[in-house]
């Protein structure tokens, strides 16, 4: 009985965890868990047999880390096919003919570009070279599993699909108790890439407990066309002050969220990090004879797109979708300078500035003649990502561009577009397909645009054929039929409109419009788009490609929206236009009551978020990409004569605006701001609103990194003037800081050293990864005053006690502060730390204080 087959008679239960049971067996700390599938075969042929004999029907290899760059570390590098084949015959011979074998696949422990160094052709390469092997053991299943970026998890897809074709692939993201992963992606975000993707089960596991899951599997099952699984970890893991890490939940309180994963949608259950065998048997028990419930809501049968933070589904009740159209240097003549200079600012206001007017996707474009624009397209994609939390459309007739800005899109996205020319279906489908993205087909053939309605049915009819058969489902293809310009076809505007009614009926797929054409060479161009909008929406209109600074279009969506009853009581339209009204009214009172007798009236209002009332004014409130939440100003007084060069400053740091903070800080010092002022009164407010974000869940590591990165910038060009000020004096003390041996990650701390070298420490960052001896080396050779240490993971904690001890064993009674997600005062105690910070700003607090406790020591010393 296959896999599929087993899911149809029933809840599917996997096995438990490997590593442990693999240490419990005597496998050393700090030894390879695969190469014991070569030197004790024995052991983890029985690991295997005691989750079968417990119940698993489904057992996972011991494989997590066998792809050449993890296997590296332990000099195996050369053995991947190796354990990988071993791997899956010991599995498969424990399993016999009572279970079936999953390869287990996990993450490379590194994060990929941008959001780190690591490049993501590499880790395609890393995951294909364990694919290869894989596909030529043949396990049942492939299980990608633990993995917290979405983007790693593009790459171990798409090569496990290219390199081990026919073997279903399992999907497990892992997130924490906020519901998404560290990288910010959500549940149901999670689930529309992954099954566009091809996984044909998406899932969580490890982590957290089941209790912290079941929420979370809920989201997924309402919205998944695929199967889902959950394989929880034995409670939230406890780091125990002797570095051992143990999981509090026993076998019968894990086994009880059993039937409670399978009610909230799980087909799949199974344990992973501190689950026994006992574990399994006892949940294999719990959920025996239990069948999920089909909970699927609207948003599991309509086209979804996403990015990596945030979901549109194409519901009836949030159409027409507006897609922005400006990222386009069609008639641009700077953006398209811009484009062949290889600069980005224009691109990335342009996406802030559409998404705050109501766009749910952008379009972009780069199409420059003379450039590279598959690198070009790249490279404006990621800059687009930087800013703007929504879906994109990958626009180019060249297949080699869309495949770049696809491949540089972390999310799902839609592709326009192609059209009936042989050459476009068969170069964009495949594409199109292979990356999961949703496709705009143009009723375009050989021939050109069909005169009528039904022609342009019969062109739509084929696209969609096509596009069904290249493995694109109908839920993600959608049509435009084309608009015409009426000011040389006139006839062409009222075939248009029938043909959206005709092919709605008729095909049963969404529909778009490329609005702007409608009105070319005719005057008054922004009402004609306006009314034939309108006309459009009549007629079914599902998503419109326009300008969305456009307040007559905006406004007019709305309007249509609140008469198709899809904006119920009309909140959508009153919170919007009401307030505008307002805004208008009040506008003009005060020029009313500020004109002098006698005088010309004065121009008209401005409308709000037009120039004037923009980032760069004092007081502005730009709202978050997404248009979520406003950005609350940085503080100053109404006469402050830098009120709006603060304000720029400020924005620029929260937006991660690494082109434009070093001429807003050039700009600042022209304007007579010194440098501690900058420092003190925009960036570090602005770095802290960005770690209150962080915190609240409102921003998430990608725009943390950003912030970070600008900051970083803005703080190395006034570190200069900051030291002309303080010619004379010394700096107060010497911090050595450094990201512990085994842990990669160093957001926080680079953030530390910013804050510490503007309160006049001199800062020594040792960077991340540090091995222990050099930490110990490196700050008693610069004679430091103290060392802050920081670690995210749990499993890299314990060499903070290790840094410690090496101090006390040199005979040091260096101060040691900590930091890091999972650390805590508690365990500062416990190790025998001097302080921990919470974050930046306690960090910095926590050194102050230690520093006077230096000098108090040091002082009494020398007085006896």
């Amino acid at each position: 009985m296959d896999f599929f087959e087993r899911l149809r008679h029933g809840v599917v239960v996997f096995d438990g965890a490997m590593g442990t049971q693999l240490q419990a067996r005597g496998l050393p700390a700090g030894g390879c868990p695969e190469l014991w599938n070569l030197e004790r075969p024995d052991v983890v042929r029985a690991i295997h047999a005691d989750y079968v004999a417990a119940g698993a029907q489904v057992v996972e290899t011991n494989t997590f880390g066998a792809v050449p760059l993890r296997l590296g570390h332990y000099g195996l590098a050369d053995r991947v096919r190796e354990i990988n084949v071993a791997a899956v015959r010991l599995a498969r011979e424990a399993a016999g003919d009572r279970a079936l074998v999953a390869a287990s696949v996990g993450p490379l422990g590194q994060l990929l570009e941008p959001l780190g160094p690591y490049p993501w052709d590499e880790a395609y390469a890393q995951y294909a070279a364990q694919a290869r092997a894989l596909a030529e053991a043949r396990p049942d299943l492939i299980i990608i599993e633990t993995i917290a970026d979405l983007n790693e998890m593009r790459a171990a897809i798409l090569a496990c699909r290219d390199h081990a074709p026919g073997i279903p692939i399992i999907a497990q993201m892992t997130m924490d108790r906020t519901g998404r992963t560290f990288t910010g992606t959500d549940p149901e975000t999670a689930v529309v890439v992954l099954q566009s993707l091809g996984a044909a089960v998406v899932g969580l596991n490890c982590s957290v407990g089941p209790d912290a899951l079941t929420g979370l599997v809920a989201r997924m099952a309402r919205v998944a066309r695929v199967p889902v699984s959950v394989q929880p970890n034995a409670g939230l893991p406890l780091l125990q002050p002797d570095g051992r890490t143990v999981f509090p939940m026993g076998p019968e309180e894990f086994a009880a969220y059993g039937p409670r994963l399978v009610e909230a949608g799980a087909s799949i259950v199974g344990g992973c990090c501190g689950t026994t065998p006992e574990h399994i048997r006892l949940l294999a028990t719990a959920v025996a004879g239990l069948r999920p419930p089909r909970r699927q809501d609207a948003r599991a049968e309509v086209a979804a797109f996403a990015s990596r933070t945030r979901s549109v589904f194409l519901l009836e009740r949030d159409l027409p979708m507006v897609i922005g159209e400006r990222i386009n240097p069609t008639g641009r003549k700077k953006l398209s300078a811009e484009l062949r200079a290889g600069r980005l600012a224009m691109v990335r206001e342009d996406a802030r500035a559409q998404v705050a007017a109501g766009a749910v996707m952008l379009d972009v474009n780069v199409g420059v003649p003379g450039i590279d624009e598959a690198a070009a397209m790249a490279a404006a994609v990621r800059a687009v990502q930087e800013v703007a939390d929504v879906p994109l459309s990958i626009d180019s007739p060249g297949p080699e561009v869309l495949e770049a800005g696809l491949k540089a899109f972390v999310g799902k996205a839609l592709v326009n577009s192609f059209s009936g020319e042989p050459e476009r279906l068969e170069k964009v489908l495949p594409i199109a397909r292979r990356w999961g993205a949703g496709v705009i087909g143009l009723t375009l053939d050989e021939k050109g645009i069909p005169a009528t309605a039904s022609q342009r049915l019969a062109v739509a009819r084929r696209l969609v054929d096509h596009a069904l058969a290249a493995g694109v489902p109908r839920q993600d293809i959608v049509i435009d039929v084309l608009t015409l310009t009426a000011g040389a076809q006139q006839a062409g505007a009222k075939e248009t409109l029938r043909a959206i009614r005709l092919v709605k009926e008729e095909l049963g797929v969404r529909t778009s419009l490329g609005l702007s054409n409608i009105s070319f060479g005719l005057p008054n161009r922004g009402f004609l788009n306006a009314v034939y909008l309108a006309m459009a929406l009549g007629e079914g209109l599902d998503m419109v490609i326009t300008n969305p600074l456009d307040e007559r279009i905006m406004d007019t969506i709305r309007a249509v929206r609140l008469f198709l009853n899809r904006d119920r009581d009309a909140r959508e339209y009153v919170a919007v236009l009401g307030k505008k009204t307002l805004v208008h009214s009040l506008e003009e009172a005060r020029r009313l009551l500020d004109r002098p007798t006698g005088g010309p009236a004065p121009g008209p209002a401005l409308p709000a978020g037009t120039a004037g009332d923009g980032p760069g004014s004092a007081g502005a409130a730009a709202p978050l990409s997404g248009g979520d939440r406003p950005i609350p100003p940085v503080i100053h007084g109404p006469d402050d004569p830098h009120g709006a060069r603060k304000q720029a400053l400020y924005r620029g740091i929260l937006d991660g605006d690494r082109d434009r903070v070093l001429e807003n800080v050039e700009a600042a010092l022209a304007d007579g701001m010194g440098p501690m002022a900058i420092l003190n009164e925009a960036l570090i407010p602005a770095i802290e609103e960005v770690g209150r974000l962080f915190g609240a869940g409102i921003y998430f590591l990608p725009q943390l990194m950003l912030s970070a990165t600008a900051m970083k910038q803005a703080f190395a060009r006034l570190k200069p003037e900051l030291q002309k000020e303080r010619t004379g004096r010394a700096e107060i003390g010497t911090v050595v800081l450094a990201t512990v041996q085994g842990d990669i990650h160093d957001i926080g701390k680079n953030i530390v050293a910013v804050l510490l070298e503007n309160y006049g420490f001199r800062v020594i960052d040792l960077g991340r990864d540090v091995k222990n001896e050099v930490v110990v080396e490196r700050a008693l050779e610069e004679g430091a005053d103290m060392v802050g240490l920081s670690a995210l993971m749990t499993t890299t904690m314990p060499q903070m006690r290790k840094v410690i001890e090496l101090f006390r064993q040199r005979g040091s009674d260096m101060p040691v502060l900590i930091g890091g997600a999972a650390t805590s005062r508690r365990y500062a105690d416990e190790i025998g730390a001097a302080g921990h910070g919470r974050d930046a700003q306690e960090a910095v607090r926590e050194a102050l204080r230690v520093l006077e406790a230096v000098r108090a020591r040091r002082g009494a010393g020398a007085e006896a």
